[in-house]
């Protein structure tokens, strides 16, 4: 995969790269794997509120979870 960036996006990757002490390939590596962990979360996220909206899923309070699990003082 080849990416071309403008000049001033490949100072601000060079900057935090070497903020960072990885070499820029190393650095965008690891900052697109964690936004792409991130995106996937939300993503995620958003599929469970959307259920819990529409009555697909429900949710319980603390209580009731101790309750069900015997975990009362």
């Amino acid at each position: 995969m080849l990416l071309e960036f403008t000049p001033e996006i490949q100072e601000r990757i060079n900057f935090w790269s070497n903020k960072e002490n990885k070499t820029p390939d190393l650095f965008l590596k690891k900052i697109i794997a964690e936004h792409l962990e991130d995106l996937e979360d939300y993503y995620e996220a958003a599929r469970v509120s959307s259920d819990i909206r529409a009555g697909r899923m429900k949710i319980h309070s603390w209580e009731e979870v101790r309750e069900r699990l015997g975990l009362e003082d």
